[in-house]
């Protein structure tokens, strides 16, 4: 019997990514495309001009792949830059008129949902309460879960993108610099260090993006490479502490030079270590995770579970 071939795509607020499969979870193919979606428009509510136009180039380059893979399904699912955008209607509506494919602008808590489905892919949780925290450039989502249910969710306005227009940095970030994100991300994560100190979560797992790149790095830095099956990683906050205090005295140039960050990450790397050591100091973690999985594996495990 022919197995049922699908592909997700993802349109993220910096990145699109296209994962193609089929049967139960057979991955075929996986990309990420740097686009910034959501810059020189995101704190104004709209999508740019120039970023509009990326969009819809990615977006037909995604399509034009699946298609080449024989997908026989494609689901398209658009996040924070897409759904707070004043004029996001004319990606869903060049998406269905020139592309033929529709997009499902998701909320924040659904976002959450389909990433705490695809982490459980990747990392097995325990009884004990484990917290989940994907960096996107328009918003963070934070799960608290065990292995039998999910406990609470949240999506916070406060990605890497937003910030970076919200609080623009020197090159290198200064320590004053650093203080001010920190005090601006503790202001708006008052519930989940609430939630923090209710449940005390004993480890951080982070999916995708941001931690996609700690984890490259990480594995650099013990001279041990990450191999392209790897789904998940741990290591410790106090490799965590060592690396950001690294990275953060870096001037932009050099960070370009580190092994296994990307060009696209190195602008919102140092927003995504200050929201990350914020989370870990709320709640005293000492251990953490990286998952490869996320969203759009998320998406994949919900089609296969209600064929």
């Amino acid at each position: 019997m022919k197995k049922i071939r699908n592909a997700i795509i993802d349109i993220g607020t910096n990145t699109f990514n296209l994962l193609v499969f089929e049967g139960d979870m057979h991955i075929l193919h996986a990309e990420e495309l740097p686009v910034f979606l959501g810059r020189g428009g995101i704190e104004k509510g709209i999508i740019a001009d120039d970023a509009m136009e990326r969009g819809k180039n990615v977006l037909r380059m995604l399509v034009s792949k699946a298609g080449s893979l024989r997908a026989n399904h494609i689901s398209v699912f658009g996040t924070s830059a897409l759904r707070n955008a004043k004029n996001g209607a004319e990606l869903v509506n060049f998406a269905q008129q020139e592309l033929g494919i529709m997009i499902s602008v998701i909320s924040g808590n659904e976002e959450a949902e389909l990433i705490l489905a695809g982490v459980r892919q990747a990392v097995a949780f325990t009884r004990k309460p484990m917290l989940i925290m994907d960096i996107g450039g328009g918003s963070i989502e934070f799960i608290l879960a065990t292995d039998k249910a999910l406990m609470w969710k949240r999506s916070f306005e406060l990605g890497v993108t937003r910030l970076r227009d919200r609080i623009p940095v020197s090159d290198p970030i200064t320590l004053s610099e650093e203080e001010r994100i920190a005090q601006h991300l503790d202001d708006q994560l008052d519930p989940l260090y609430a939630i923090i100190e209710r449940h005390e979560p004993h480890v951080l797992i982070g999916s995708a993006g941001s931690f996609d790149s700690l984890a490259s790095i990480i594995s650099s830095e013990r001279h041990e490479p990450l191999l392209n099956d790897a789904k998940t990683m741990n290591f410790s906050a106090m490799e965590f502490d060592a690396l950001r205090d690294k990275l953060m005295r870096m001037t932009r140039t050099e960070r370009l030079n580190v092994p296994g960050l990307p060009e696209h990450r190195v602008d919102t790397l140092p927003y995504a270590l200050i929201a990350i050591d914020r989370v870990l100091t709320a709640g005293a973690i000492r251990e953490l995770a990286w998952s490869k999985y996320a969203l759009k594996e998320g998406a994949a495990s919900r089609m296969i579970s209600t064929v």
